[in-house]
C-alpha cells in the first residue's frame, strides 16, 4: 500500500507524533510512505499569475515543487495531511499548497 502523508509544518512537534503514531496504526512493514514537509518541499506562494489555467499545471512556476507531490497523492491508497491550528485554520504553508491544487 502507498500512503502519502503531507507535514504542514517544518517542525516534529506534537502534530507530527501524532501523525507516526497513526502510521504506526496503519502501516505494515512493506508499505511505501512518502513524506512531505511544508515549506521545504512545497511551492512558493501562488502569485495568481494564471499560467497553469492558460498553458497548463506543468507551466505553473512551482510546478518542480507541486508535481511531485501530486503524484504521490494520485498513487495512494492513504492521503494524510497534517498540520498545527494557526488562528483556527491550518498552516499558511498548507494553505499554499492548496492554493496550487486548486
Amino acid at each position: 500500500m502507498k500512503i502519502t502523508v503531507i507535514h504542514g509544518q517544518g517542525h516534529k512537534g506534537i502534530t507530527y507524533k501524532i501523525t507516526k503514531t497513526v502510521l504506526e496504526f496503519l502501516a505494515e512493514d512493506d508499505d511505501e510512505i512518502n513524506e512531505f514537509f511544508l515549506p521545504k518541499d512545497g511551492p512558493s506562494f501562488c502569485v495568481g499569475c494564471n499560467t497553469c489555467f492558460m498553458k497548463g499545471e506543468e507551466f505553473c512556476p512551482g510546478a518542480d515543487k507541486v508535481q511531485p507531490i501530486m503524484k504521490s497523492m494520485e498513487e495512494s491508497e492513504i492521503i494524510i495531511l497534517d498540520s498545527p491550528n494557526y488562528v483556527m485554520e491550518m498552516s499558511g504553508n498548507m494553505k499554499n499548497l492548496m492554493d496550487h491544487f486548486a
